[in-house]
């Protein structure tokens, strides 16, 4: 524990522990404070410092200077900050992004009730990623999907058994409601750019796809499953990252036949082939993760990389896919990496 004189004589707000905290006793004279990964040991306090450390009444000399110390890295909160989730179904989510980003947690969460995403594809992740984002808390969700559901989509979280015939955008849209009722799932309004277009899609994603995202300057998440394969990635946000041209072409320059090979992966095929469903859960789960990251403004992995995961041993691998000199998609910067 750092040296606390610095902080000043005056009674320190009321706390409380926060609610990703935990505090353990290691003696009779030390505790042991958690917050997700995080841990610190406080010596020197007995029952009564912690018990007044913890009241929700203010605190002077030594136990207000730890108690500013500690609300500062984030273990306790300030009593009078609200703890309130947008929606009772949302307290654990609250709970997990308390342990990341402190007292913010509740803006973080109130800002991805305002949040746009479109998912676009026929690939089997699809409609579990529109679940699982509303779930997280996401407000609008929506699969830009006309497409019929098979069987083959059918995934714990995604579309049902009784889905097949019904377009992806309307079991989609039941999927995402099961989980979230509040979520919008309506086609985004005109003008309205979504802050993000997830792209479920097996096959190599059309040149004309590509151009009309980047047209409107629209961030953007491959999500591809294959037998025993799925790839998260590259999130791309048009004017500031790799795109996904820049990826085909770096796979050009490593296999002279690449063009002719997406060309030929490209056409509709007559059996649709997917991953096995605990690959394609996984996966779905990965890709919502690096979507959330996006829209809450923190670092996401996927951006200027890929997230693979095959056999033999399933870890989750990251490959980085940088620019391309000869794609040309960052010779103007367009707006910012946040949504």
């Amino acid at each position: 524990m750092p040296d606390t004189s610095r902080f000043d004589t005056l009674p320190s707000p009321a706390a409380r522990l926060s609610p990703a905290g935990v505090l353990l006793w290691r003696g009779a004279r030390s505790v042991q404070l958690e917050v997700g990964l995080h841990r610190l040991l406080v010596d020197g306090v007995d029952s009564p410092a912690v018990q007044e450390l913890l009241t929700p009444s203010p605190a002077t000399g030594g136990v207000g200077r730890l108690r500013t110390a500690l609300t500062e890295r984030g273990y306790l909160w300030p009593a009078s900050d609200p703890l309130t989730p947008p929606e009772p179904r949302l307290a654990a989510e609250l709970t997990a992004l308390a342990a990341r980003v402190g007292p913010d947690a509740v803006d973080v969460l109130a800002e991805r009730g305002t949040r746009c995403v479109v998912v676009q594809g026929t690939g089997r992740a699809g409609p579990a990623i529109a679940a699982l984002l509303a779930a997280a808390g996401v407000g609008h969700v929506h699969m830009l999907e006309r497409a019929p559901a098979r069987l083959v989509h059918v995934l714990p979280g995604g579309a049902g058994y009784a889905d097949e015939g019904a377009s992806l955008s309307d079991a989609t849209a039941a999927a995402v409601l099961r989980v979230a009722p509040g979520t919008d799932v309506t086609p985004p309004a005109l003008g309205r750019v979504p802050d993000l277009v997830v792209l479920a899609i097996d096959d190599p994603v059309d040149s004309d796809r590509r151009a009309a995202l980047h047209a409107r300057e629209v961030a953007h998440l491959r999500v591809r499953l294959a037998p025993g394969v799925g790839v998260v990635g590259p999130l791309v946000v048009p004017g500031l990252t790799s795109c996904l041209g820049c990826a085909d072409l770096h796979r050009r320059d490593r296999d002279p036949a690449w063009p002719a090979l997406a060309l030929q992966l490209g056409t509709p095929r007559r059996y649709t082939t997917t991953a096995e469903v605990t690959t394609s859960a996984l996966i779905a789960a990965v890709a919502t993760t690096q979507a959330l990251a996006f829209l809450d403004g923190e670092e996401a992995a996927a951006v200027d990389g890929t997230l693979e995961v095959h056999p033999p041993d399933w870890r989750i691998r990251r490959r980085s896919w940088a620019s391309h000199a000869d794609c040309g998609c960052l010779s103007v910067q367009q707006g910012t990496m946040s949504p």
